[in-house]
Protein backbone atom coordinates (compact mmCIF):
# COMPACT_ATOMS: atom_id res chain seq x y z
CA UNK A 1 0.00 0.00 0.00
CA UNK A 2 1.37 3.43 -0.87
CA UNK A 3 1.82 6.22 1.66
CA UNK A 4 -1.17 8.30 0.53
CA UNK A 5 -3.43 5.25 0.82
CA UNK A 6 -2.07 4.60 4.32
CA UNK A 7 -2.85 8.18 5.33
CA UNK A 8 -6.43 7.79 4.09
CA UNK A 9 -6.82 4.48 5.92
CA UNK A 10 -5.49 5.99 9.18
CA UNK A 11 -8.16 8.69 8.96
CA UNK A 12 -10.85 6.13 8.11
CA UNK A 13 -9.86 3.68 10.85
CA UNK A 14 -9.43 6.26 13.60
CA UNK A 15 -10.86 9.72 13.00
CA UNK A 16 -13.89 8.66 10.97
CA UNK A 17 -14.66 5.73 13.28
CA UNK A 18 -17.71 5.89 15.50
CA UNK A 19 -15.95 3.64 18.00
CA UNK A 20 -14.45 5.74 20.78
CA UNK A 21 -12.37 2.81 22.00
CA UNK A 22 -10.46 2.85 18.73
CA UNK A 23 -9.68 6.53 19.11
CA UNK A 24 -8.60 6.04 22.72
CA UNK A 25 -6.35 3.11 21.81
CA UNK A 26 -4.73 5.11 19.01
CA UNK A 27 -4.37 8.58 20.51
CA UNK A 28 -3.31 7.43 23.96
CA UNK A 29 -0.40 5.47 22.50
CA UNK A 30 2.87 7.22 23.55
CA UNK A 31 4.43 6.71 20.11
CA UNK A 32 1.41 8.29 18.43
CA UNK A 33 1.54 11.22 20.85
CA UNK A 34 5.24 11.77 20.13
CA UNK A 35 4.75 11.65 16.36
CA UNK A 36 1.70 13.92 16.50
CA UNK A 37 3.59 16.51 18.55
CA UNK A 38 6.20 16.64 15.78
CA UNK A 39 3.56 16.75 13.05
CA UNK A 40 1.69 19.60 14.69
CA UNK A 41 4.93 21.58 15.01
CA UNK A 42 5.68 21.08 11.29
CA UNK A 43 2.10 21.92 10.38
CA UNK A 44 2.30 25.15 12.41
CA UNK A 45 5.55 26.10 10.64
CA UNK A 46 3.72 25.75 7.33
CA UNK A 47 0.91 28.06 8.45
CA UNK A 48 -1.53 25.19 9.04
CA UNK A 49 -1.84 24.31 5.37
CA UNK A 50 -3.48 20.96 4.80
CA UNK A 51 -3.61 18.62 7.77
CA UNK A 52 -0.83 17.61 10.17
CA UNK A 53 -0.64 14.14 8.59
CA UNK A 54 0.47 15.82 5.34
CA UNK A 55 3.80 16.57 7.05
CA UNK A 56 4.55 13.00 8.15
CA UNK A 57 7.59 11.19 6.84
CA UNK A 58 7.14 7.82 5.17
CA UNK A 59 8.43 6.11 8.31
CA UNK A 60 6.02 8.05 10.54
CA UNK A 61 3.06 7.15 8.32
CA UNK A 62 4.02 3.47 8.44
CA UNK A 63 4.26 3.57 12.24
CA UNK A 64 0.94 5.39 12.60
CA UNK A 65 -0.72 2.99 10.17
CA UNK A 66 0.55 -0.03 12.08
CA UNK A 67 -0.75 1.38 15.37
CA UNK A 68 -4.11 2.29 13.76
CA UNK A 69 -4.53 -1.29 12.51
CA UNK A 70 -3.78 -2.63 15.99
CA UNK A 71 -6.21 -0.10 17.53
CA UNK A 72 -9.03 -1.45 15.36
CA UNK A 73 -8.57 -4.86 16.99
CA UNK A 74 -8.62 -3.67 20.62
CA UNK A 75 -11.97 -4.13 22.36
CA UNK A 76 -13.39 -0.81 23.57
CA UNK A 77 -13.47 -1.99 27.17
CA UNK A 78 -9.74 -2.75 27.09
CA UNK A 79 -9.02 0.67 25.56
CA UNK A 80 -10.88 2.43 28.35
CA UNK A 81 -9.16 0.39 31.06
CA UNK A 82 -5.70 0.96 29.57
CA UNK A 83 -6.35 4.68 29.22
CA UNK A 84 -7.59 5.05 32.80
CA UNK A 85 -4.66 3.04 34.16
CA UNK A 86 -2.18 5.19 32.24
CA UNK A 87 -3.71 8.36 33.63
CA UNK A 88 -3.97 7.08 37.19
CA UNK A 89 -0.76 5.10 37.43
CA UNK A 90 1.34 6.34 34.51
CA UNK A 91 1.44 2.97 32.74
CA UNK A 92 -0.72 0.64 30.67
Amino acid sequence: MDIESMKKKIIEMVDDSREDGRKIAFYSNPTVQEILNSLYARWEKHERKGIPLDYATEEEVKILYSIAVKATNVPASKSYISFIRSKLFGKT
